[in-house]
């Protein structure tokens, strides 16, 4: 059985878990956050939902709406880190940030994620510069409590540089990446905090959003583009993250119609498609180049034929 779909967030069929459960309904988002490379600066885009409380309560809380941040590498890990840009989900509607916490009685758990990682190209039409990494790591840590703060740790070398000496990044050319995009899939990183239902909560609009912790319920992806180009040249990237969503409404009598029953999935074929998607990762990152060059081979294919003038 082809189980491809199953932690496909840009697929909108749904393989519920190995448990049954009350009834829920499932949605399908896709989200976009485009930014450009600098010569100054490397910058490292973390795409996973945060949770409300600080890593010690992170199996309890509520978790935000916020799916993917774009940060400097240069900042440390700490408790004050200023993303650069931020993406979120629009699960709850995203309302607007106020000056207090807002909590919301929408349960939900997030069941899978998946991105698409291109380069759009440079700002002056000329070949793009440099490189990228991207690649699922089983988890990373920010925050007050986080160890990269003890350590005074910057971003680049405990989210980027630590996952490429192990191999969970892998690197790809904004060339390429312009020919032809990577799509990355998330697996399950702990089943507890997976599997668990939660309320969400918003930060206050002068909150430290870059410092809210992770969940640690998908592998987060990380993405990470090295400072290229110059003062005049940039080289544009899109992100596009894909989610599936299950979620319960309490007050919603219209979105409360939507739910429904999901049988559960007999746990040999569950745990099959978990270890699928775990090597299908790392088979795309270590196949993507030659589909690449592929992908390049047959635009150049295409060209030349039809260069070639008509004969009758």
């Amino acid at each position: 059985m082809n189980l491809s779909y199953a932690f496909n967030a840009f697929d909108k069929r749904h393989m519920p878990l190995d448990e049954m459960t009350a009834p829920y309904t499932v949605t399908n988002f896709t989200s976009v956050m485009e930014f450009v490379s600098s010569a100054t600066m490397d910058k490292v885009c973390v795409v996973c939902p945060r949770v409300w409380q600080d890593n010690s309560w992170s199996f309890e809380g509520p978790i935000t709406d916020y799916i993917a941040m774009l940060f400097d590498g240069a900042e440390t890990i700490d408790g004050t880190i200023p993303p650069l840009q931020e993406l979120r989900s629009p699960i709850i509607n995203t309302p607007a940030l106020t000056s207090e916490a807002q909590h919301f009685s929408v349960r939900a758990r997030l069941h899978n994620m998946s991105v698409q990682f291109e380069c759009l190209g440079t700002n002056t039409g000329l070949y793009p510069p440099g490189s990228a990494y991207i690649g699922t790591v089983p988890t990373i840590e920010t925050g007050t409590y986080s160890q990269g703060q003890a350590d005074l740790i910057n971003i680049k070398t405990a989210w980027a540089d630590d996952a490429i000496s192990v191999g969970y990044l892998k690197s790809f050319t904004a060339k390429a990446l312009s020919d032809a995009p990577v799509v990355l899939h998330s697996a399950v990183s702990e089943n507890v905090s997976y599997k668990m239902w939660r309320d969400f909560a918003l930060p206050t609009a002068t909150s430290n959003k870059g410092s809210i912790p992770f969940a640690p319920s998908l592998q987060p992806i990380v993405i990470y583009v090295p400072r290229a180009g110059s003062g005049t040249t940039v080289v544009n990237y899109k992100v596009t993250v894909g989610q599936q969503w299950c979620s319960r409404h309490p007050n919603n009598i219209m979105m409360r119609s939507t739910q429904k029953q999901h049988h559960a999935t007999e746990p040999g074929l569950w745990n099959r498609a978990v270890q699928g998607v775990k090597e299908v990762g790392h088979i795309v990152l270590q196949n993507a180049g030659n589909a690449l060059i592929s992908a390049v081979q047959q635009r150049a294919q295409a060209a030349y034929q039809q260069a070639i003038p008509l004969v009758d």
